[in-house]
């Protein structure tokens, strides 16, 4: 069984570009569901420089991950090398025993995701993108998207634990 296909619940939050509180998020939703019980791992990609000590990695472990690690294209960085496939870091972080693995970008995957849009975006990212999950969107909501729409970390939580995690919290 491949890591896209594991029982463990896989969840993308991507938008447009950088600078939209991905990050953020996550680091709240991490918290968030700690309190709640449940183990996450994030998994973050990044097309840009960075500093390879993680910084990111270690901002989602300092709010509560379990692991946490960067794929890049760039070169190395926490815990894994260059050029990593999707499904071996997924396989490497489920291997910590994680209830959900978190991910910060991919787009192209076919995971579900939680999209992050700004009033000024244009609505054609969700047109390309497979498997939506939910909407995150700071403005009125245009009639076309029929995603649930959230609006905080808490929400982000709720929606994550009905809609993924509802088996694994009533355990």
């Amino acid at each position: 069984m491949s890591a896209m296909d594991s029982p463990t619940p896989v969840l993308c939050i991507v938008a447009p570009g950088s600078g939209y509180g991905k990050t953020k998020l996550i680091e709240g939703v991490v918290s968030r569901l700690l309190q709640s019980g449940v183990k996450c791992c994030v998994l973050k990609h990044s097309a840009h420089e960075f500093d390879p000590a993680g910084k990111d990695t270690s901002r989602f472990r300092a709010a509560g991950a379990i692991g946490s690690a960067i794929m890049t294209d760039a070169g190395p960085a926490s815990f894994f090398v260059q050029k990593s496939s999707l499904e071996s870091c997924l396989s490497f972080l489920e291997g910590l025993g994680p209830d959900i693995i978190l991910c910060e970008g991919f787009k192209n995957s076919k995971l579900p995701k939680i999209v992050i849009l700004r009033e000024t975006v244009e609505f054609g990212l969700l047109r390309s993108l497979e498997n939506v999950a939910a909407v995150l969107y700071d403005g009125e909501a245009p009639e076309s998207i029929e995603c649930p729409l959230l609006d905080s970390e808490d929400a982000v939580v709720a929606f994550i634990l009905s809609n993924f995690l509802a088996r694994r919290v009533e355990k």
